[in-house]
């Protein structure tokens, strides 16, 4: 070796400590910072320097549960990653969405992206875009501008309601697909005019349920840590693993469906239609956004629907006095000649008192939707009620924590208890609803897809309780149910007997 390469292999071997040690100095220094911004916010004190505690959270299947407990412990808002705080505080929650405020949707939403050509409704930052789409898409969610919509979800109700009679009289019935079959149908007729046709299958097309739940374990983690979000999204990694409108299983097949469907209806030929995909078009969507709101559409509101469906059934028909009491109301409504045949009119159902307290009462306790949904402090940061929110702050909203609170439920606020819902006190059910309804949102942020979802669960608890009778299979052993940011659920087995008269 010559003396000179001997020098530079000298200086190398130097070089090579010296900036590993300038690297640990620098991610020390910038951990400290980081930490500094938000150290008058206590949490777990391991996330108050990395993401680690937010990703064991969530590999282990305990977000919801581990947020109520450090806001149990640190107090609200409790610190839970480097920049994250998380909060139970309704009036925050509704000031960070509110119209004028400053505050905007994070990276969290990045990873709700689900085509990789085009943001769609929910995973839009640029606020003035994402002002522009609600008011396009408002009026096919209302249903104002879309003749069908009522009459889908009663179409598909029919075929639940015939499928339960013919295949499940007195046998056990898994409620955790069978509400999952519905939502899917409904909202794919809703969404290209045509059921995907799970009810009438009686079967998992596709695999796509047995694959979504996978999908939901990978898909938390993924929207929670940006690092993770930017390698998946990357086009190598698209290109592998992102599910195409070729694939003949899970999502990949449904991107398929909905490509097709979308394509038939942008042909210069198409009939026009007042139904969900006209309306996008008349309010000037190209195919490819379509495509991604339609997608949209399925993931997102097919399986939070179906979960708010079947907890709500199981704790319902778990609760003998809660179950009595609204089939008694149902069974008035039906003699008094104030609920149609055959099937309910949304008008009709959203009548029924009880009926509402015992569908609220499931979703305060459990949110169908429950990830972070994390908000951006302003470029120069903001004070609320005394508490300084340094920029690049950003808050998540714990949905389990709000719908628990006992200064506003009571100190009984973690059981299911329809009744607390008729209060003699008007102020009180107001704060009660006003609580729960952020379990969709509020503000700019609210969730357009609340009054499909609302329509779907009010006419088919009271047809499901109107022509049947229902028992727990096995009460004591109960059902599976997984924290993914949604409710994986499996194995809620229950019993059906067609109602005489």
């Amino acid at each position: 070796m010559s003396s000179s390469a001997a020098v530079q292999s000298s200086v190398a071997l130097t070089l090579i400590p010296l900036v590993i040690v300038a690297g640990a100095i620098s991610y020390l220094v910038g951990a400290y910072r980081s930490y500094q911004r938000l150290s008058h916010f206590k949490g777990p004190p391991l996330a108050a320097f990395t993401s680690l505690w937010l990703a064991s959270q969530a590999i282990n299947a305990r977000m919801p549960t581990a947020q109520k407990e450090a806001l149990g412990k640190y107090g609200s808002p409790a610190r839970i990653g480097p920049s994250l705080l998380v909060t139970d505080d309704p009036e925050l929650l509704r000031h960070m969405s509110a119209p004028r405020s400053r505050w905007t949707r994070s990276s969290w939403y990045d990873g709700m992206k689900l085509d990789p050509r085009v943001n769609n409704i929910f995973s839009e930052r640029d606020e003035r875009r994402h002002a522009e789409m609600r008011s396009k898409m408002i009026g096919a969610y209302s249903g104002k501008e879309v003749d069908t919509l009522e009459s889908d979800i009663d179409e598909n109700l029919q075929r639940l309601l015939a499928l339960i009679k013919r295949e499940y009289n007195g046998k056990p019935l898994d409620m955790s697909l069978l509400a999952s079959f519905f939502t899917l149908d409904v909202l794919s007729q809703i969404a290209f005019g045509d059921a995907f046709g799970f009810i009438t299958a009686n079967e998992d097309l596709y695999n796509f349920n047995k694959i979504a739940n996978q999908f939901f374990k990978v898909i938390e983690l993924i929207v929670n840590h940006d690092t993770l979000r930017k390698l998946i999204q990357s086009r190598p990694m698209q290109k592998l693993l992102a599910p195409k409108g070729t694939d003949e299983f899970g999502q990949g097949r449904i991107i398929g469906i909905a490509q097709k469907a979308v394509a038939e209806r942008y042909r210069p030929d198409a009939k026009i239609k007042r139904d969900m995909l006209g309306h996008f078009i008349a309010k000037g969507l190209c195919q490819t956004q379509a495509e991604a709101e339609s997608h949209l559409q399925i993931i997102a509101g097919s399986d939070s629907t179906s979960s708010a469906l079947r907890i709500t059934m199981t704790m319902l028909v778990g609760n003998p006095v809660a179950y009595r009491k609204l089939v008694a109301e149902i069974d008035k409504a039906v003699a008094d000649g104030k609920i149609s045949y055959p099937i309910v009119k949304y008008s009709e159902a959203a009548k029924l008192e009880y009926l509402s307290a015992c569908i609220w009462e499931g979703i305060r306790l459990f949110p169908p939707l429950f990830g972070l949904q994390t908000k951006l402090a302003p470029p120069e940061g903001e004070t609320i009620n005394g508490v300084f929110y340094p920029p690049g702050t950003q808050v998540a909203f714990c949905c389990e924590g709000v719908g628990r609170r006992t200064d506003i439920f009571g100190s009984d606020a973690d059981l299911y208890r329809p009744d607390r819902w008729l209060h003699p006190d008007p102020e009180v059910r107001a704060k009660y609803l006003r609580t729960a309804e952020l379990m969709f949102g509020s503000g700019r942020f609210a969730c357009l897809g609340k009054n499909i979802a609302m329509m779907e669960l009010y006419k088919a608890f009271v047809e499901l309780l109107r022509n049947f009778d229902w028992a727990l299979v096995n009460p004591i052993k109960g059902a599976t149910s997984i924290a993914h940011g949604i409710w994986v659920q499996e194995g809620m087995m229950m019993i059906a007997w067609p109602r005489q008269g």
